[in-house]
């Protein structure tokens, strides 16, 4: 001890980092011997303690997000004692999923990424949680649809980081087109929402991508039945980092033992991801950022004598780049300008019927736009919101079909967006080239009144559209539209818990590219238009659990129906339609190691196609939509969820008798009312069971995602004997137990 005594004084130096995934941790307090002497982490995680004598010491690590840490150091004479430190702390970096209410300054309902990781059935999946909230319907084969308070899937606009991506999951929906640990948040805006979008009479849905970490290379391998996924990120000097992710599906592999029919299936995909990010100032920050999703399936379907009869093959893709400036002005002023181009083949189908007949749907659409936001308070209770959306693109159609085109909407004998050829009616040719150029600009206020109790955002967009196009064989056309689209919002906080909110406004929805071919449709089709009306309430029963219901009402107006009468074009702005309903939400935040939520819609969704016709049920119509879901977090890094989920069975047009055609030698079917039936109710529970292995340098998440516990019969959809006496009905996947691994670095 004398010698100890005798010795010069020595250094402690050390690195804090987070287990599993080493990021350095800031601030965390550290302290020596109790209090013989104190010192807290730099920004790098670094700390250096001066003058310790040399022998044992105890090194004690305190901070708010993690558990006391104690570590013995024992102090050696005439050098200085480095140690590196691991503590668990919870993730540094979250994905949200929100319901986002009518105002952007109201409460959000936002799911973390700790809480979405275990979700059961999403397999950690931040885009496939939104299939759970409120007012979202659940599609056939749980696919790739996203139907939204009675609206069509192509109602329904997607943005990444502002720009428009035409599909948001792969075939089946098993997975998202872009990848989880890219999404920084997520937002679903059901209706009602402000005038930064538009161009849809459905809902919207927004993907915000995070920034890359520069805190030293990290990254993520994983795999499951479904596919294979990684991704690896990391900075590049002190102002630029990086980010690149990919994933391939291998599916296809695994499904013929879980599936068993007539039809072989065979879908296919992958995706990727490259993010730049430079940090050109203080105020200044440009992202660089390509991404793009690539989907094929291929079907082949068999008579019981097994004779190939049908082939089946469609391949949608999607390529994007953008570029983002951010600059930051005095005041908290800010303006953001997007420019992005893109290529998409967003639905490529060729079909076999026999042996020769062949049908085929080849469409390419060049896409660039450009967006543009400015913000800036004008005093305390004041802030404006101005800007510009602009979209152009540039699509050809080359397709050979029956005259009548592709499945439509109200189209008897088709299931959900595809019908077989009918080989008796002759086949169609047309080369369809058309170019788009809308562009809008809008601008919104939000006003705060009463010391924040009362907040009203009046808005105005006016979408300028014009088409121009040529169909083979067939005079050029070109038109144009200004639509005027009005909108206001307002929220009242009746107290510190409570407040409701309403809106209301015009949206207007181009007619899709391929409707303008003068074969298959309407050269001389305009917009259509649609009413919002939303009302709602937010109580905050407690600091963790939320309440929000909202009651919603669409009035649809000059929608795109086929003709009926002689005179008649193939398709014209003809047909309204109405959507009514309301939703309820009760979720509990992450509240002693247990989350979850109660989601629940009643609604009604009814079309009129032509005036003297009467009101019918629409194709994407669901009654009832439930989702209880449920997680708890368990002892030794395991934790446990449930979900359930039942849903109104689909509409479909029912046969009410057949005759036979001697001349065809087929029996054609006499169809009923349209969609006067209903396919029987839809339940199913899902289990997820995972487990974390924590490591200094790295952690191991293993986890068993089963679908359909209980191996419920779902229907997704009606089929007929060839003579149409009886009917079968086709099934949805059985009990699927997805077993996988996710290493983190």
């Amino acid at each position: 001890h004398a010698d100890a005594d005798r010795a010069p004084a020595q250094p402690l130096a050390g690195e804090v980092l987070s287990r599993g995934d080493r990021v350095p941790q800031t601030n965390v307090t550290v302290i020596v011997d109790d209090l013989v002497a104190t010192t807290q982490t730099d920004a790098s995680g670094h700390f250096v303690v001066e003058g310790l004598r040399v022998g044992d010491h105890v090194v004690h690590f305190r901070g708010s997000d993690f558990p006391p840490v104690d570590q013995p150091v024992t102090m050696w004479r005439y050098r200085p004692t480095l140690v590196t430190t691991y503590l668990d702390v919870l993730p540094r970096y979250v994905s949200h999923v929100r319901g986002r209410t009518v105002l952007q300054d109201a409460i959000e309902q936002t799911v973390t990424s700790e809480e979405i990781r275990h979700i059961p059935g999403t397999q950690g999946d931040t885009l496939k949680s939104v299939q759970n909230l409120p007012g979202v319907a659940r599609p056939p084969f749980n696919g790739l649809l996203l139907a939204i308070w009675g609206s069509a899937p192509n109602d329904t606009r997607v943005y990444a980081d502002g720009v428009n991506i035409p599909t948001l999951y792969h075939f089946g929906g098993l997975r998202s087109t872009v990848s989880s640990e890219m999404v920084q948040n997520v937002t679903l805006l059901p209706g009602g929402y402000d005038v930064q979008h538009g161009r849809g009479l459905g809902g919207a849905v927004e993907i915000e991508t995070r920034d890359p970490r520069s805190d030293g290379i990290h990254g993520f391998v994983q795999a499951d039945l479904i596919d294979v996924s990684g991704m690896v990120e990391g900075g590049l000097g002190r102002s630029l980092s990086f980010a690149a992710g990919f994933r391939i599906s291998w599916l296809s592999l695994f499904l013929p033992a879980f599936v068993h029919s007539d039809a072989r299936v065979s879908p296919n995909y992958w995706d990727y991801q490259l993010k730049l990010r430079w940090r050109a100032s203080k105020r200044d920050s440009v992202d660089l950022f390509f991404f793009g999703s690539d989907d094929t399936l291929d079907v082949d379907a068999q008579d019981p004598n097994s004779i190939l009869f049908h082939h089946f093959v469609q391949h949608t893709y999607y390529h994007r780049g953008l570029l983002r400036w951010l600059h930051r002005f005095d005041g908290g002023a800010s303006l953001s300008v997007t420019p992005s181009v893109g290529y998409d083949v967003p639905y490529n189908l060729t079909t076999t019927y026999g042996n020769n007949n062949s049908y085929g749907n080849d469409n390419h659409q060049l896409g660039y736009s450009l967006r543009a936001l400015y913000r800036t308070p004008l005093g305390r209770r004041l802030k404006l919101d101005a800007g510009v959306d602009y979209e152009g693109t540039r699509f050809t159609l080359d397709a050979r079909q029956n005259p009548s085109g592709l499945y439509r909407e109200g189209d008897t004998g088709g299931f959900f967006g595809y019908s077989a050829p009918d080989v008796t009616h002759g086949v169609a040719i047309d080369h369809l080239v058309v170019f788009t150029n809308h562009v809008a600009p809008f601008v919104a206020l939000t006003i705060t009144l009463f010391d924040g109790r009362l907040v009203v955002m009046p808005q105005l967009r006016v979408d300028v559209m014009n088409f121009q196009g040529q169909s083979a064989g067939a005079p050029s056309f070109s038109s144009s539209a200004a639509l005027v689209e009005p909108r206001l919002a307002g929220r009242v906080k009746l107290s510190s818990r409570i407040a409701v909110h309403a809106s209301l406004g015009v949206y207007h929805q181009a007619p899709d590219s391929a409707d303008f071919s003068t074969v298959f449709g309407n050269p001389n089709l305009s917009p259509e238009r649609g009413i919002h009306y939303v009302a709602g309430i937010e109580i905050a029963a407690t600091p963790s659990l939320h309440i929000d219901a909202q009651g919603f009402y669409k009035d649809l107006h000059d929608l795109i129906v086929r003709g009926v009468a002689p005179a008649d074009p193939t398709l014209y702005n003809g047909g309204v339609g109405r959507v009514y309903g309301g939703e309820l939400l009760v979720r509990q935040e992450l509240w002693r190691n247990f989350f979850g939520w109660v989601s629940y819609t009643l609604s009604r969704s009814e079309r009129r196609d032509h005036p003297a016709d009467p009101w019918r049920l629409f194709q994407y119509d669901q009654t009832h939509i439930l989702t209880i879901l449920g997680s708890y977090k368990l002892p030794l890094h395991f934790q446990v969820g449930l979900r359930f989920r039942y849903a109104s069975g689909n509409p479909y047009t029912p046969v009410a008798r057949a005759y036979y055609d001697v001349n065809s030698y087929v029996y054609v079917p006499i169809y009923g009312a349209p969609y006067s039936g209903r396919m029987p109710d839809f339940h199913q529970l899902d289990l997820r069971v995972d487990k974390t292995f924590l490591f200094n340098r790295w952690k191991l998440l293993v986890y068993l995602d089963v679908e359909n516990l209980y191996n419920a019969s779902s229907v997704e959809g009606i089929t007929y004997t060839f003579d149409y006496r009886h009917q079968r009905f086709l099934q949805g996947l059985p009990f699927l137990p997805v077993l996988g691994a996710r290493g983190e670095f």
